[in-house]
């Protein structure tokens, strides 16, 4: 279990920036940096699946303030060995600089998928649950010998002893981190995990991700909200997904609002969404800052 930066303010505030796709830069870095987040949380397909462009991202992304999480993403797999590498070594370089010049000591940044985050606001504490990393969606186990040789998870039946692990040790309030969202959130093409892609449509959701939502509420758990990306809001079909689903209490974001910067008359606009959390409040809204 990784315990997160506390917040002693009353409230602690989650940048979530969706699928990238190589849509960041420097101004995103300098924009993030003065909203002063107590966590960022990127969803993951942080290049477009090309060698070297989810690195490119991940040196941009190391000039955060932190902390920082990371999702790997069905995008990411050709470069996650230098990638994991890549955070370390940035971050590393970072506590050389602050400690030389007499700095704040900067946040960690890393990547997460099958971790427990402990993070709490006054005497609440929530734990953030990443669930699988890498995920293409639908019914089967995908990069299936990454998964096996990194996590050694060989089977959607043992991510999901997995998971149900971490429950097992995490606190009464759960928020779980995801680059696809569960299983059983609607079948047509443009519900907010389904499939867009194929003829018939379908729920394009993690059937994992949904037992181990399941298993938290067995518990007895509060499960307050799933974020994940993946999905992109505009289907292919040009109809815009819910990016925002309530549904039995519980949150499901998905901000995988691809491209996350575009243009409209009045400037260029970058989307990330912001969640705060306070001693008795979860408040979760769309973000689009002007360049």
């Amino acid at each position: 279990m990784t315990a997160l930066t506390t917040s002693s303010t009353g409230a602690f505030r989650i940048g979530i920036v969706g699928d990238l796709h190589s849509h960041f830069d420097e101004i995103d870095v300098h924009q993030l940096n003065e909203q002063h987040y107590d966590l960022i949380f990127f969803t993951g397909d942080l290049g477009g699946g090309a060698q070297g462009s989810s690195l490119h991202m991940a040196r941009i992304m190391s000039d955060l303030d932190g902390p920082v999480l990371v999702m790997p993403g069905n995008n990411d797999t050709v470069d996650i060995t230098e990638l994991g590498a890549e955070l370390m070594h940035r971050h590393g370089l970072h506590m050389i600089r602050a400690i030389a010049t007499h700095h704040e000591e900067p946040g960690a940044i890393a990547l997460c998928g099958y971790s427990h985050h402990l993070i709490a606001i006054g005497a609440r504490h929530v734990s953030l649950i990443a669930a699988r990393p890498h995920s293409m969606g639908g019914p089967s186990l995908t990069f299936a010998d990454h998964l096996a040789h990194t996590y050694n998870i060989h089977s959607l039946a043992e991510s999901v002893s997995r998971l149900k692990s971490l429950i097992d040790e995490a606190e009464d309030e759960i928020i779980f981190l995801a680059h696809n969202g569960p299983y059983g959130l609607g079948s047509e093409s443009s519900d907010i995990w389904g499939c867009d892609f194929k003829p018939g449509a379908g729920d394009w959701g993690d059937t994992d991700l949904t037992e181990a939502i399941d298993y938290a509420l067995s518990l007895d758990k509060r499960v307050l909200a799933v974020i994940a990306g993946h999905m992109h809001l505009m289907t292919k079909q040009k109809v815009e997904r819910p990016w925002r689903v309530a549904s039995n209490g519980i949150d499901y974001i998905n901000a995988a609002r691809v491209p996350r910067i575009f243009n409209r008359e009045d400037g260029v606009y970058r989307h990330h969404v912001c969640m705060t959390l306070s001693q008795d409040q979860l408040e979760i809204e769309e973000i689009l800052l002007v360049q």
